[in-house]
């Protein structure tokens, strides 16, 4: 399964960020000395059933009550006691090693993966919001040219006073809201600086691709992290049933003794133990790590369902931007007409030029929705495609 993993990993290069080069430095070595970590625990974990070797040493100084002899013994020895077989339970530990690799190794790439999705995510709204910028610069030259022409109909007294008051708020708002786009903007790339040293137009983002539902739920990560931690939790509930199984237990020992007046030399010794825990907690130890499997059987399916959901929202967003895209792109066709008959009118002399004007910035900030849609659109595909392990 780890190789499987390996290659999943690989395959995904181009999208999952294994390639961490982009990062900051100090964020490639952290997730790096994560791996290393992982590969040190599972090397621990795969081989903690194999119980250490015992060295002894030991010198002792004897003399008895009825006697002044003294006796000296001195030993050296090399000992171990090694379950030999578990009913299972030394290849349940081995699994258990392997499961639990496995769902730290994704939750590494998964941590990988977010932060290129929060790197190409942050790109991708500074780009819109500097498109919103463009939009509200144009809005601000209408509100100007509104307050222009509500001024001279008031002087001329054909509109009150509410009309130029209701202008002139307006060009407010969207004095306020440039502030507020600019702020956005700055704190978005206060937010890359933290994840890469690179400016964001120095990035270059993936093309990502609309994912068919049964591809999604497929290569979903959170449904495989708890696919792998179903694994990991079937595997500890075999360990748990074999802990109180019969162990076949090797006791082995060699050394050197030597005894003063008595003997000296090499010895060694060896044997078999059969044995069966009796733990009055059994039972409920046992249950416990069923119910924990049970648990994580079920958490499994309410991923899958959650997932699912997030699937259907992120279409429907999607279709809805499309939508919207269709229904400015009549609307900047309806404006060309307007733009033409404005024009003509302008050229024949009753239409003024900030009826052109108008009608031009108006259709400029069309034009602009329509590509923030799009922005829209790849930004929901990055949320899409960061659910899923595929590029």
């Amino acid at each position: 399964m780890y190789k499987k993993l390996v290659l999943i990993t690989l395959s995904n290069v181009f999208v999952l960020g294994s390639d961490l080069s982009i990062l900051h430095q100090e964020k490639q070595e952290i997730q790096n000395y994560k791996l290393q970590e992982i590969e040190s625990s599972y090397q621990n974990e795969k081989y903690n059933w194999i119980n250490p070797l015992t060295l002894s040493i030991s010198a002792n100084r004897n003399k008895s009550a009825n006697s002044s002899a003294i006796d000296e013994k001195q030993n050296a020895s090399i000992g171990m006691s090694q379950d030999i077989f578990r009913f299972g339970g030394i290849d349940y530990a081995i699994s258990y090693a392997n499961a639990n690799k496995e769902v730290k190794i994704l939750n590494l790439e998964i941590e990988n993966a977010t932060y290129f999705q929060q790197i190409y995510t942050a790109i991708l709204t500074i780009k819109k919001l500097k498109l919103q910028l463009e939009q509200s610069q144009y809005r601000l030259k209408n509100n100007e040219l509104d307050i222009f022409l509500k001024k001279e109909q008031y002087k001329k007294g054909i509109a009150d006073i509410t009309l130029l008051n209701n202008a002139i708020m307006s060009k407010n708002t969207e004095l306020k809201n440039i502030i507020t786009i600019e702020q956005s903007i700055t704190i978005q790339e206060k937010e890359l600086a933290k994840l890469t040293p690179l400016q964001y137009d120095k990035i270059t983002i993936p093309t990502f691709v609309f994912l068919e539902k049964e591809n999604f739920l497929k290569s979903n990560y959170q449904i495989n992290q708890a696919s792998l931690e179903t694994k990991a939790t079937e595997a500890q509930l075999k360990i748990t049933n074999s802990n109180y199984l019969p162990h076949l237990t090797f006791n082995g020992e060699v050394g050197y003794q030597e005894y003063t007046h008595y003997y000296d030399g090499d010895y060694y010794n060896m044997g078999l133990k059969l044995s069966l825990p009796l733990d009055f907690n059994k039972k409920t130890t046992i249950e416990q790590s069923k119910i924990a499997t049970l648990k994580q059987k079920v958490a499994l399916e309410d991923k899958k369902i959650e997932q699912l959901v997030n699937y259907e929202e992120i279409a429907s967003n999607i279709k809805n931007y499309k939508e919207y895209q269709e229904i400015t792109k009549r609307n900047i066709e309806l404006y060309k007409e307007i733009l033409d008959m404005t024009q003509k009118g302008f050229e024949a002399g009753y239409k003024t030029g900030y009826d052109l004007q108008i009608i031009q910035n108006t259709q400029h900030i069309d034009t602009i929705e329509v590509n923030i849609y799009e922005m829209n659109i790849e930004l929901e595909l990055i949320k899409l495609h960061y659910l899923a392990m595929e590029g």
